[in-house]
């Protein structure tokens, strides 16, 4: 009898990577897939700001030392994003319909490539947005994979699916957690020599954050869901952001690292201050329509880094450029620029 073939949806949480180990001791060959949605944390600082990350994905499967594959989804999330099905957890997150959008997309795979069943780290009842029966039920149902999604940390709880009838894998040897209990995941990882793994929580994610959440909010109630795209996703996940008009909005760097990627930004629609000094943050001010008084808010964003700035000289000198490549160069009063009145998007 020929191996099975699964595809391991691998996150490198401790779920995922229980699935994978698993589905190895019971002999069947793993390609691990991993989703980028680019509105992770680690991905952000890695496309904005070059910070490199060891993405816990990749150390799972070389820990089990199984094949694994990336896949981007930047180009279908946005859409997903702003028409989620099953609407939003907490925060901005549609947890579900973003499941869904991975597994439909795995489906593919599965078929395109010959594999036999498509394997997740879900536990029943565990996820409040993704997790609850009825949400196991409709993720299978709307990705089309009738019988050929298999979760072998609850399967026992789960009806059973073909790859279980056919034998293809032992159901007597799957598992049937309930919750958000990792007692019998800790036991597991004894059995299987795991000892490094992520502490468990979705702090990757960064629309699962109600700071960013709140930001989020605030655009679309001033510009709307019309301007969303995944650039602007990402910058809202760095930087201070400051309200100046209804169609401006100032965000500043908090260090070295997000003032880089903010001066190397695209200056399309957006109008950018960088200081002739040493301490203190690279301003872009972002525009999404036409501003009433753009001098009024060339000022007051230049007067709102001067209250950033750590130099101690009397006046502040700051190169403004626009998009049109005109360039002008403000002199701010520092002591004064203190005193700027102004409300951080917290």
């Amino acid at each position: 009898m020929k191996k099975a073939k699964a595809i391991l949806l691998l996150s490198g949480g401790l779920d995922s990577m229980l699935v994978g180990a698993i589905l190895k001791r019971e002999n069947i060959d793993v390609l691990a897939v991993r989703f980028v949605t680019g509105l992770e944390y680690p991905v952000i600082k890695n496309e904005l700001m070059n910070i490199h990350y060891d993405d816990p994905a990749k150390k799972a499967a070389d820990f089990l030392n199984i094949p694994i594959r990336f896949i981007s989804l930047k180009d279908k999330y946005i859409d997903m994003f702003l028409n989620p099905k099953y609407g939003y957890g907490s925060s901005i997150n549609p947890c579900l319909d973003c499941h869904i959008l991975m597994l439909k997309t795995a489906k593919k795979i599965m078929e395109e490539e010959g594999f036999d069943f498509i394997a997740t780290g879900e536990v029943k009842g565990q996820r409040p947005m993704s997790q609850k029966s009825q949400d196991l039920i409709n993720s299978i149902r709307e990705s089309g994979l009738e019988g050929k999604l298999l979760r072998p940390l609850s399967a026992k709880l789960l009806p059973i699916t073909i790859a279980e009838s056919k034998g293809l894998i032992n159901r007597e040897n799957l598992y049937d957690i309930y919750g958000r209990s990792r007692q019998v995941q800790m036991e597991l990882t004894k059995e299987f020599g795991i000892d490094d793994y992520p502490i468990p929580s979705g702090g990757c994610c960064s629309i699962v954050d109600k700071s960013y959440g709140r930001r989020y909010e605030e655009l679309v109630s001033h510009n709307g869901r019309e301007i969303i795209n995944m650039e602007l996703m990402q910058y809202l996940a760095i930087g201070r952001h400051i309200r100046i008009d209804n169609n401006a909005k100032l965000i500043l760097g908090r260090n070295e690292n997000e003032n880089d990627a903010l001066e190397k930004r695209e200056r399309k629609n957006a109008i950018t201050f960088r200081p002739n000094y040493n301490k203190g943050p690279f301003g872009y001010l972002e525009l999404y329509g036409e501003v009433e008084n753009i001098k009024e808010a060339v000022l007051k964003s230049a007067n709102i880094m001067g209250y950033f700035s750590k130099e101690d000289t009397e006046t502040l000198s700051i190169t403004v450029s626009y998009a049109n490549n005109e360039k002008e160069i403000i002199e701010i009063d520092n002591k004064k620029s203190k005193e700027t009145q102004f409300t951080q998007i917290l």
